[in-house]
């Protein structure tokens, strides 16, 4: 599948108003910053209550927005009338995060009829500008469930 060179109004809207439902993304402050053909950027600070016991980032936030970020990615390019699941992901963790605003970015590396293979990144962005870590996730194409 070849990537469209920009979304339509309608896939946009499509995906932000699906982000926007996602009760988890609003529990932690997420945000979706940018969204284009097989790539998103998904923006989070820091709230209080979701670290681990040594005050840094806890895994599960950082797990969260890229998986999501990596979803997105997909979503954004699937079919009329079709969805994207996540099926598998393998998250690397490179180095602890102590800071207050993070970014995840997430990329189609391979888009598939039924399988999409994404890319993620977390980016710690304040104060310093690093990589915190990576994500290769796979993702199903399905129907959109019926409302």
């Amino acid at each position: 599948m070849e990537l469209p060179k920009q979304l339509s109004k309608q896939r946009e809207a499509f995906v932000r108003d699906s982000f926007a439902a996602q009760s988890f993304m609003t529990t932690l402050g997420a945000d979706l910053a940018e969204v284009s053909p097989g790539f998103t950027r998904i923006v989070y600070h820091r709230k209080d209550g979701l670290n681990q016991q040594h005050g840094f980032l806890h895994a599960g936030v950082a797990t969260s927005i890229a998986d999501s970020a990596c979803g997105y990615a997909a979503i954004s390019i699937v079919p009329e009338g079709c969805d994207a699941l996540t099926i598998e992901f393998k998250t690397n963790f490179l180095r602890p995060a102590a800071g207050n605003a993070f970014e995840a970015i997430g990329k189609v590396v391979k888009a598939g009829s039924q399988i999409m293979v994404c890319h993620g990144e977390v980016w710690e962005r304040e104060p310093s500008n690093r990589l915190i870590a990576t994500m290769s996730a796979t993702m199903m194409v399905m129907e959109q469930p019926a409302s």
